[in-house]
């Protein structure tokens, strides 16, 4: 019996899985600089861990090597991936160990990549040595990336500056500690934008990350720090600050928030782009039927573009 409940746990595991991996990778919404720029940009969210950390509390399973050794070979990487998940809060060395048995080289770098995230705020430094020794660009680059997020909040200006070493995540970083450092330290995100660092791509999304993380928890502080937010170069600044919004508000209130986008004013239109581009990731017909309410005619063929397949 013991052994038939061991089996059930990792095949629901392994179920719950399946969903999360069409979520991990970040999908192609970067748009390529142009010469003439995009109004508009999209940021996804930061790639998760397969599932929550678990003690083995309550109805959570606990992995252990046996179990994982024991277990159906196709399922055996992943098992080892989530032991060394719930190892790293503890023991960054044991859960290393842990990695190195999974057989997959590039769930090898992604696993090193988590357990540096995990452990880091024990002894960020020792997690940040993990890091170069991950021989996957991607996930050496997302290692820094993880670290530099969990410091969002309890160290923001030694987070958001780590950003600036996490490679082709720099940007996405930028995107996601600063809206995280705009819920507890608005001022402080501000400003971290203000510095005009970098390209205009790489400028505007810090304002966005500052609207969608900010609309996440509280729709009025995102549209009074949106008006905080300079119109930087053909109002773009202030455009992808609402884009972020839209977004960051939709996640939970979906198609019922495009009647608050009128508290945008005339950036209303970017509003209902931050909500289409939202929802194209589940539905892309409900995406567009969010495009047809676009007034701008830019905007409109962009949101249409966009929604349709994905870029610019």
């Amino acid at each position: 019996m013991t052994s038939f409940w061991r089996l059930y746990s990792i095949c629901l595991t392994v179920m719950l899985l399946s969903i999360h991996l069409l979520q991990w990778q970040f999908p192609a919404l970067m748009p390529t600089v142009q010469s003439s720029p995009q109004r508009m940009i999209s940021i996804p969210p930061k790639p998760k861990g397969v599932q929550e950390v678990s003690d083995g509390e309550g109805d959570e399973v606990l992995y252990t090597e046996q179990a994982c050794l024991e277990g159906p070979e196709q399922f055996r990487d992943i098992c080892f991936h989530q032991l060394a998940r719930q190892r790293a809060q503890t023991d960054l060395i044991g859960a290393n160990q842990v990695c190195a048995k999974i057989t997959s080289e590039e769930m090898t770098w992604e696993c090193m990549a988590d357990i540096a995230e995990l452990y880091s705020p024990t002894d960020r430094e020792a997690s940040l040595a993990l890091c170069p020794t991950i021989e996957r660009k991607k996930w050496r680059d997302q290692c820094v990336f993880g670290i530099a997020l969990a410091y969002s909040t309890s160290d923001s200006p030694w987070g958001f500056r780590l950003c600036d070493q996490a490679g082709q995540w720099r940007d996405f970083c930028r995107h996601d500690v600063n809206g995280e450092i705009a819920v507890v330290n608005l001022e402080l995100a501000l400003g971290n934008c203000a510095k005009e660092e970098g390209d205009l791509l790489t400028r505007k999304t810090c304002w966005h990350g500052i609207g969608k993380y900010l609309a996440r928890v509280d729709v009025d502080a995102a549209f009074a720090a949106c008006e905080q937010v300079p119109p930087g170069p053909n109002n773009l600044y202030r455009e992808n600050c609402i884009h972020g919004l839209g977004w960051g508000a939709s996640e939970t209130a979906e198609e019922s928030f495009v009647a608050t986008c009128t508290r945008a004013g005339k950036e209303k239109d970017s509003c209902l782009l931050g909500i289409a581009y939202n929802l194209r990731r589940f539905d892309i017909d409900r995406g567009l039927r969010i495009c047809d309410k676009v007034e701008r005619e830019d905007l409109h063929g962009q949101c249409r573009r966009f929604v349709s397949n994905g870029r610019l």
